[in-house]
């Protein structure tokens, strides 16, 4: 820390504080000796005063002296500077504005966007700025590099600037910021960050690039981070909305589940779903401070002229600060029913997957859609039912069966080649040697070796990986069924190379493996080592679990495990903006080439895939609403494709950055300067490029002074009354 002067040649005058002590030694008197033995007395006493009066002497010439000094110093108007001082505000400068731009910055108060009062900020700061600078305006959510500009042609762009829907990280930004003045020769080099401080905005696992390059510039780079976070932010948004079955299914009513999340206090809004185009309903929706609710909407029918649907959830009843989160797009395909075949010795090993997946549906509410249609047979029925099983069944379940042919060992490899999902209980029925034939082994995960003692009872682990389709929706949960379902018997295996043990037991045996068969088509096998299914009396030699009446996790698995391997969990067609999407294309129905439409129904763009490709490829799209795909008129059977492009839910959290996170993101606190608002701004870059003045401390120092020395002086050297002699 350094201090300058403006006067510099008055600072000598702080010199004159030597001039109370000449003065004093010169105008010394010699005092003049006379010899009184009488006043012996009068001396012992002049001596001990003497030692008091030369204290304050000192006192006082201290006092002196040091007013001496200041007025010195208070014409010399001193400056405290904390950086290199310039001496100048209007020196020539290499300016970086970065404007946050992510959708947040539209939120609006007092009628005025977030972005439009940065852009505030940005004209004050210019009208500061001398015209010779340079001024680089970086866009949060642009990658080009940025031009360099005089302060007068600048505005022009930034009143160009608007919100983008997808954006990169402001530690992008700035970095690019830093990277366009750090050459620039001008005497100062500042950036300034405009932003909300929302951390949706920031890579908070990383540092601001290009920190290394500002500290070899050489004056150096100041940064000033411009906070324009609402005070009172309050916000209702939809942050999910979609049908609440993997598969809506052709003559099913739909079901469609909404998100309300509420930021601030307590409020009331209308939600009404869209489908179509058509309304399908409103419904009220009350929200406690900082709450959440759900509201779900039934369709009795559904178009099935056409596949391809897409909805929306929107709310209202208020005026909203940040309007674009108030809606929330969904996409589906209306399909056939999904068949699966169980096959089992014993009926009441099929029940309870049929009970799970595919229940009777008069035991079901109204309105439940039911996207699965389950046929179940025998085991030694399905030599006769397995012909062209891939055309008939997405997925196959063997439950505790005693054995198979190898024939019909050969129709299930064939099955999950074809791309087929294969779900296998074992149980005590199973036989070791049926189970261990080269025939058996191009289909089975592992090897089976025994069944387990069964002297304790286990329970389920934690899975292997929670983010596993099946699993990855309800981690937390899962876990806590896991570890209350008893498992009394299982069967001992070793996996096979290429397989996945998914979950295992307390004791680290294998509970669920699953292998997968690459091809044109990807088939899986998932295999549990233990029955998907239990028995009423606990003493029977086929009671190995308990699993199907502890808890939903049996349930939710096993539709989870269908839409699997079926492949309905991977259709994914909710995206944020400037994700590529990638489209699926039956090779049996594509087309020559795409065009894909913009939300606003204008825009279009043609994509002509390779021969070769099994997918469509979108680019980042950037607009938020609904996209479709048509095929080109050459394939006219080709199915009109479609996706839906919402609201990152990161902006709808509004979670600001604390200053130790903004710390850690420009390499320490005195690596920026964070202002609060105009006045705040205009002090910091005062302090920083010219510095603090002393001046009005030092003049409150010599008001101190002056009271003292003459306090000192009065109370030293004031005449005591005389003394009257007592009578």
């Amino acid at each position: 820390m350094d201090i300058s002067l403006v006067h510099t040649g008055l600072a000598a005058g702080a010199a004159l504080a030597a001039a109370p002590v000449i003065l004093h030694l010169f105008m010394r008197q010699t005092p003049r000796r006379i010899i009184f033995p009488a006043l012996r007395l009068v001396r012992e006493r002049q001596k001990r005063s003497r030692k008091r009066l030369r204290i304050k002497n000192w006192l006082l010439l201290l006092a002196r002296m040091a007013l001496l000094a200041l007025m010195a110093l208070a014409l010399a108007r001193p400056t405290l500077v904390t950086e290199a001082s310039l001496g100048d505000q209007d020196v020539p400068a290499a300016i970086g504005l970065v404007f946050d731009t992510s959708l947040s910055m539209k939120y609006t108060e007092r009628d005025k966007t977030r972005l439009e009062k940065a852009k505030e900020l940005a004209f004050e700061i210019l009208a500061r700025t001398p015209p010779t600078s340079l001024v680089y305006v970086v866009d949060s959510g642009d990658p080009g590099v940025p031009p360099g500009l005089s302060p007068a042609s600048v505005r022009a762009r930034i009143e160009g600037l608007v919100v983008r829907a997808a954006n990169r990280p402001l530690n992008a930004a700035v970095g690019q910021a830093y990277a366009a003045i750090a050459e620039v020769d001008r005497p100062l080099h500042e950036v300034y960050v405009l932003t909300d401080l929302a951390a949706s905005a920031w890579d908070t696992g990383r540092t601001v690039e290009g920190l290394d390059r500002r500290a070899k510039t050489k004056t150096g780079i100041k940064t000033y981070v411009l906070r324009l976070t609402p005070k009172d932010v309050h916000d209702v948004a939809v942050v999910a909305a979609g049908p609440t079955s993997e598969v809506v299914t052709e003559g099913e009513p739909l079901e469609v589940q909404a998100r309300i999340r509420s930021k601030g206090p307590a409020t009331s809004r209308v939600a009404e779903l869209w489908l179509d185009g058509v309304s399908r309903g409103k419904k009220p929706v009350d929200l406690k401070e900082d709450g959440e609710a759900d509201v779900r909407f039934t369709v009795p029918k559904v178009d099935t002229a056409t596949r391809l649907h897409q909805g929306e959830v929107k709310i209202s009843g208020a005026a909203d600060p940040l309007a674009d989160d108030d809606v929330r797009y969904f996409t589906f395909n209306v399909k056939p029913p999904i068949r699966i075949l169980v096959v089992s010795n014993q009926a009441i090993d099929a029940q309870f997957i049929v009970d799970a997946i595919d229940p009777d549906p008069a035991t079901l509410p109204a309105g439940v859609p039911r996207p699965y249609r389950i046929d179940k047979i025998k085991a030694s029925a399905f030599l006769d039912q397995a012909d062209n099983l891939s055309k008939k069944y997405r997925c196959i379940f063997l439950n505790n069966v005693a054995e198979l042919s190898d024939a019909e060992w050969g129709k299930l490899s064939g099955f999950v080649a074809d791309g087929g999902g294969l779900v296998i209980g074992l149980g005590a029925a199973v036989r070791l040697d049926r189970y261990s034939s080269p025939t058996a082994a191009q289909v089975l995960p592992a090897n089976l070796e025994k069944i387990s003692p069964g002297k304790e009872p286990t329970r389920f682990a934690p899975a292997a990986d929670y983010t596993h389709p099946l699993f990855q929706k309800y981690p937390r949960r899962l876990d806590e069924m896991f570890g209350q379902t008893p498992i009394f018997r299982y069967w001992v295996v070793t996996p096979r190379e290429g397989a996945r043990v998914l979950q295992s037991y307390a004791d680290k045996s294998p509970a669920l493996i699953e292998r997968v068969f690459k091809g044109s088509k990807t088939g899986r096998v998932l295999l549990w080592t233990t029955p998907l299914s239990r028995r009423p009396d606990s003493a029977s030699k086929d009671a190995w679990n308990e699993w199907p009446s502890v808890g939903w996790s049996y349930f939710y698995l096993m539709n989870q495990a269908v839409a699997y391997l079926a492949g309905t969990t991977e259709e994914v067609s909710d995206y944020e903006p400037g994700h590529d999407v990638v489209i699926p294309l039956d090779p049996t129905r594509r087309a020559k080439s795409y065009t894909v439409i913009w939300p606003d129904k204008k825009s279009t763009l043609t994509l002509t895939p390779p021969a070769t490709a099994d997918s469509l490829v979108v680019v980042a799209p950037q607009a938020v609403g609904q996209w479709t795909v048509q095929p080109s008129a050459d394939n006219p059977t080709g199915e009109v494709i479609g996706f839906s492009v919402n609201v990152p839910l990161s902006e709808t959290k509004f979670a600001p950055l604390d200053e130790s996170e903004l710390a850690a993101l420009f390499g320490g606190k005195d690596a920026y300067n964070l202002a609060d608002s105009p006045e705040t701004l205009v002090d910091l870059v005062h302090r920083v490029r010219v510095g603090r003045e002393l001046f009005p401390w030092v003049m409150l120092a010599i008001l101190v002074i002056v009271t003292l020395e003459n306090y000192l002086a009065n109370r030293f050297y004031r005449e005591s009354a005389p003394r009257v002699a007592p009578a």
